[in-house]
């Protein structure tokens, strides 16, 4: 028997297009001017569930499932930025957006700023909430995820990814949000399905192998980006520090910051009111 939908797919069901020869998943709402949401790592579509009705009413949204995630095709390659990037480009080519506004969060945050600097002509603004800072592992205040990448055990990664179950799915969601009130039964049961039903271990290690990568080939220019940029930060996130978001004001020429009181590190989810006004006053100004 085929389960129903998890939400926000059940009111929005997804649509599919060949992105970089790869089937990837995504949601489209909204009328106005073209505005992509890149989840972060190990996130999905689900993370802009609180966006998808208020920001529906001023843009038109795409909102994927970033590839090797959610229900997007997992290939077996190395999930390098660059290969991100192209994919990012081929997604825009394969939905007909030309140039559009970019929010990014976390590593989709990562992906934004990635595609500013490979092709600046297809980004207009961006808007990064929770990352994607330089020195990243330094910055990272999750002691599993900087332990995993140090020992560089992809056998360890792989059996742990095997192994969640529920109970460490409210610990990880608890950690990323500054009310831990709302990662409810319902929320929990969400994200062990999407992992059980459709994850894969493997691009989610390869993205972590090649941190490098973004280090050497995309951090030194950050200074180059010359679209206007909204930086948006949980003061309580305790995944990503806010000094990140702190560095990377200063690093990226005019970038703003707004920093949100009793937020982790999904504003966006936690604080959504907040993070769609700024978003929209930002991408309207």
């Amino acid at each position: 028997m085929r389960r129903p939908p998890l939400p926000p797919c059940d009111r929005h069901p997804p649509r599919f297009v060949g992105a970089a020869q790869h089937r990837t998943a995504y949601i489209r709402h909204g009328q106005g001017p073209p505005v992509v949401l890149l989840h972060g790592y190990a996130g999905a579509i689900w993370n802009w569930e609180r966006q998808i009705e208020p920001l529906g009413r001023r843009f038109t949204l795409f909102i994927p499932d970033l590839i090797g995630q959610g229900l997007s095709d997992k290939p077996r390659v190395d999930y390098r930025p660059a290969f991100y990037v192209e994919w990012l480009r081929g997604f825009l080519d394969a939905v007909g957006v030309e140039r559009a506004a970019l929010v990014g969060h976390s590593m989709g945050a990562g992906l934004a700023l990635g595609l500013a600097l490979a092709d600046p002509a297809r980004v207009d603004r961006l808007v990064l909430i929770s990352g994607f800072p330089r020195g990243l592992f330094d910055h990272i205040e999750n002691s599993q995820l900087r332990r995993l990448h140090r020992f560089g055990s992809r056998w360890l990664f792989g059996l742990g990814y095997r192994l969640l179950g529920r109970r460490i799915f409210r610990t990880l969601l608890g950690g990323l949000v500054c009310d831990r009130s709302l990662v409810t039964p319902a929320v929990i049961e969400r994200a062990y399905r999407l992992r059980k039903d459709y994850g894969l271990a493997r691009p989610l290690w390869s993205s972590l192998e090649h941190v490098a990568d973004w280090e050497r080939d995309y951090v030194p220019r950050l200074g180059a980006i010359r679209c206007p940029v909204q930086i948006i930060w949980g003061r309580q996130d305790r995944f990503i520090s806010l000094a990140a978001g702190e560095d990377l004001q200063r690093t990226i020429p005019g970038a703003r910051l707004a920093v949100l009181p009793d937020a982790g590190h999904l504003p966006m989810w936690e604080r959504p009111d907040d993070v769609n006004r700024l978003i929209i006053d930002f991408i309207e100004a």
